[in-house]
């Protein structure tokens, strides 16, 4: 078992020492569980090839399956994207940082073990401290559940570590157990959006900013 570095947060955050320590640890591939607005998530560089296929294979994700990234801000969420949708914008301003998540055109440039070969990228500025601090030192994190593929999330660090013995960094807020992210698709005709899964943010509150009626389900 790798023995976890692990950083309390309960009562203050990272010192500067602390956070050159981390950026340099997650520079060099390694995997972390980390707070979101929700649960904890497990996560590496989303732009790190070799550590994205670490962790896919730790957690047993699908081959088929792109992974969802968090980051800082807008602007490094625009990074992500061949095409930043007006409404991604609209919904950002309205909702960021927040527990959204926006699927928008991914870059051509982003690794194949994280998009998996879709065409899309799953983005979200949550509104943890935490998981947008980490961003901002080591740029975009992927934000996958803490839990093998098929099981319960990990609502502590303590259940995570257990169950992933690879990840070398811990953020610890105390038990976590949120409703999920709203996730919402933008990939389709200009103007259009599909809700692919019901959150936090009320399904109405986005219809009404869009001034848009959905697009049908495929």
């Amino acid at each position: 078992m790798t023995d976890l570095k692990r950083y309390d947060l309960r009562a203050s955050g990272l010192t500067p020492e602390q956070e050159r320590e981390v950026a340099a640890r997650l520079r060099e591939g390694a995997l972390v569980f980390y707070p979101t607005d929700t649960l904890y998530a497990i996560g590496c560089r989303a732009l790190d090839g070799a550590a994205v296929a670490r962790l896919r294979q730790a957690k047993g994700r699908e081959a088929d399956k792109a992974l969802p990234v968090i980051v800082a801000d807008v602007e490094q969420a625009r990074c992500l994207a061949a095409r930043w949708p007006d409404e991604a914008q609209r919904l950002a301003d309205a909702f960021w940082p927040g527990p959204l998540t926006l699927v928008v055109p991914a870059a051509t440039s982003l690794p194949a073990e994280l998009l998996a070969g879709a065409g899309t990228i799953a983005v979200r500025v949550p509104a943890s401290n935490v998981a947008r601090a980490l961003a901002r030192l080591a740029g975009p994190l992927v934000s996958t559940s803490a839990n093998i593929a098929g099981e319960a999330p990990c609502l502590t660090v303590d259940l995570a570590a257990a169950a992933f013995p690879a990840a070398t960094l811990g953020f610890d807020v105390g038990p976590l157990d949120g409703p999920p992210s709203t996730i919402v698709d933008l990939t389709g005709p200009a103007g259009g959006f599909r809700i692919l899964r019901a959150g936090r943010i009320d399904s109405q509150a986005i219809e009404q900013l869009l001034g848009s009626v959905p697009a049908p389900r495929l």
